[in-house]
């Protein structure tokens, strides 16, 4: 299938991309693109201000000429203690969502009869008594002109944990 995830796993984690497109593809619409890690029990990776120890996440995006991936938006991530270490980051499961944009350049004419291609190279340290980075190479096809909505879920938890601006007032 045209939005069949991509997927790399090790012995410590799951890890897929995901596409989230669900009113299409084009200038106009709500597109998202994210790394979802699953941790095996006892594992876990790191947030983009990992403390302590620990690397955070990175995502390097090889897109199709007018399309642009944006930061990762991360969400509030787990403390985890390790002696006098304070680490921050993720077990279980976690998606790293980046927003996408398309440039006055993308054209989905160019895509009549193609699936526009996503290509991530990831990497990723994960943690236990030990550390061990770990990369995948992923790809993915989307059809351009289709919703893909398959992973709605996980892309509105993933908005849902994320941090929220502070509106009230302060005084130090």
């Amino acid at each position: 299938a045209a939005d069949t995830p991509s997927v790399v796993t090790t012995e410590r984690t799951r890890a897929e991309l995901l596409a989230h497109a669900p009113d299409g593809l084009g200038p106009d619409k709500q597109v998202w693109l994210g790394l979802r890690l699953t941790h095996q029990r006892g594992w876990k990776s790191y947030w983009l201000n990992p403390g302590d120890a620990g690397l955070p996440t990175r995502l390097e995006w090889s897109l199709p000429r007018g399309v642009t991936a944006g930061e990762i938006r991360w969400p509030v991530p787990s403390k985890f203690l390790l002696g006098p270490l304070v680490n921050y980051g993720y077990a279980g499961s976690v998606l790293l969502p980046a927003p996408v944009s398309f440039s006055p350049e993308f054209s989905l004419d160019d895509y009549a009869r193609s699936d526009l291609e996503v290509k991530l190279k990831a990497q990723w340290l994960v943690c236990s008594d030990v550390c061990i980075p770990e990369e995948g190479e992923f790809s993915l096809r989307i059809a351009a002109r289709s919703s893909h909505a398959s992973n709605a879920g996980a892309f509105e938890a993933s908005r849902a944990a994320q941090p929220r601006e502070h509106t009230g007032s302060s005084r130090i």
